[in-house]
């Protein structure tokens, strides 16, 4: 491949990557906004209809922000590390780019898989830090976040453990998703909860 033809795949990614990152942070504002929106509403006037729609924009707004911080982790961890990973023409949800598993290192594979729970911890983090968690949605906006920290670490790191004793990253993945089902989710979910209960 010629240096004229890498220029132009370049230029194409990083238009494809502003796209997704505008509509991205679209998304990652409007779902703050109505939460703290419904939040406010709530603190205000205590009514009843107020704070069960709080507590829903407290889950939707978790749960989207949470695997959008989730995607850019991989794709950070995947870039950081000089892997082969372009940005989709057309992105399905949050998945964003493709990870070319024959062109890229298993190193290059474990650093984009820990830049997945490594960005949902992170997020974890800041909320604890940020949020007064002086109500029921803001508990239950931090509760969220974590439990899907704690699901995607119950699958994830598995994975980046075998791949890093030299099990295949493609097949690793494949196994790992037919011998868990939805257990790391619903490991998740009780985190999730048990925190809510201790912070509201």
């Amino acid at each position: 491949m010629d240096a004229t033809e890498n220029e132009k795949r370049g230029k194409r990614d990083r238009k494809r990557l502003r796209s997704v990152a505008i509509r991205h942070g679209a998304y990652v504002l409007a779902a703050f906004t109505l939460w703290g929106a419904a939040d406010a509403w709530a603190s205000a006037t205590g009514w009843f209809l107020a704070e069960t729609i709080a507590l829903m924009n407290a889950v939707f707004a978790g749960t989207a922000i949470a695997y959008i911080c989730h995607e850019w982790g991989h794709f950070a961890g995947a870039r950081l590390s000089g892997a082969v990973s372009p940005v989709a023409k057309e992105p399905v949800s949050f998945f964003m780019f493709t990870f070319k598993d024959e062109l890229n290192t298993r190193g290059q594979f474990i650093s984009m898989s820990v830049g997945g729970p490594a960005a949902n911890w992170t997020l974890v983090l800041l909320l604890y830090l940020m949020l007064p968690l002086d109500t029921w949605s803001q508990a239950l906006f931090l509760a969220t976040t974590f439990a899907i920290a704690i699901s995607v670490s119950v699958f994830e790191f598995p994975v980046i453990n075998r791949v890093l004793y030299g099990d295949n990253p493609a097949e690793t993945i494949d196994n790992r998703l037919k011998e868990t089902g939805n257990m790391p989710r619903n490991i998740g979910i009780v985190g999730g909860a048990v925190l809510w209960l201790i912070t509201v």
